[in-house]
């Protein structure tokens, strides 16, 4: 059985994401890639990243995908024009620029089906991987589709969710307060792993993260889309 490694928000930084996983997490026949959402918008190559995702599952690579709001956002966007507004509102021109279009409906079709079949979670033996997170003030946090990819603070309620461990993204943190938090001695409920890798301009931020959860071991690749 090989490594399963869970990657943080990307929102179109290709070259970097591409750096990522070709120098830093090298993914063997083996091993999975588990995508925390949020692949497109505000960065420069939204399609890009999406096709070197789609690059690595035609060679053969398990790459889960997991839906982010921004996904959801373009997919919003296909159906009510105030939604597409929003999309382009928070990054959404940028995305359309790279596919050199200036409406959601104008993306190759095969891209929108890709986005529409993602899943907004994953559970393995010991961990929950969402893109943002749950709502515990409901009984049964799974029926909050809305909080899964929106969700900025919450107090997990591990009882609630078999005792799992929640991964997600979604809320960018200082990247060296995510690798503290990895590589700390005590166990902890929720692990984010948004390094805020599309504002570089930030000393603090501007990385994309993977964590190996076999091995638990946390890569970091820097902004590299200027170069």
């Amino acid at each position: 059985m090989g490594n399963r490694i869970v990657v943080g928000d990307i929102h179109g930084c290709a070259k970097t994401f591409r750096k990522l996983v070709n120098k830093k997490i090298r993914p063997g026949k083996d091993d999975e890639l588990i995508l925390l959402g949020d692949y497109i918008n505000k960065g420069p190559d939204s399609k890009g990243v999406l096709d070197f995702i789609i690059e690595l599952q035609t060679s053969g690579l398990k790459v889960t995908t997991l839906m982010g709001n921004h996904e959801k956002n373009l997919l919003d966007g296909l159906k009510y024009t105030w939604e597409e507004i929003a999309f382009k509102n928070h990054g959404g021109i940028a995305t359309l620029k790279s596919f050199n279009v200036s409406k959601i409906c104008d993306i190759p079709e095969n891209y929108i089906s890709f986005i529409a079949s993602m899943p907004y979670f994953l559970e393995t033996n010991k961990l929950l991987i969402v893109h943002a997170g749950l709502n515990f003030d409901l009984d049964d946090p799974y029926r909050d589709d809305f909080a899964m990819l929106n969700i900025r603070e919450m107090e997990v309620r591990p009882e609630k969710i078999g005792n799992k461990t929640i991964i997600h993204g979604h809320t960018p943190l200082p990247w060296k307060a995510i690798k503290s938090k990895i590589n700390g001695q005590e166990k902890e409920m929720e692990y984010n792993l948004d390094a805020g890798c599309v504002y570089p301009e930030y000393p603090d931020y501007g990385r994309l993260a993977a964590l190996n959860i076999d091995k638990w071991e946390v890569y970091f690749q820097k902004n590299i889309e200027k170069k």
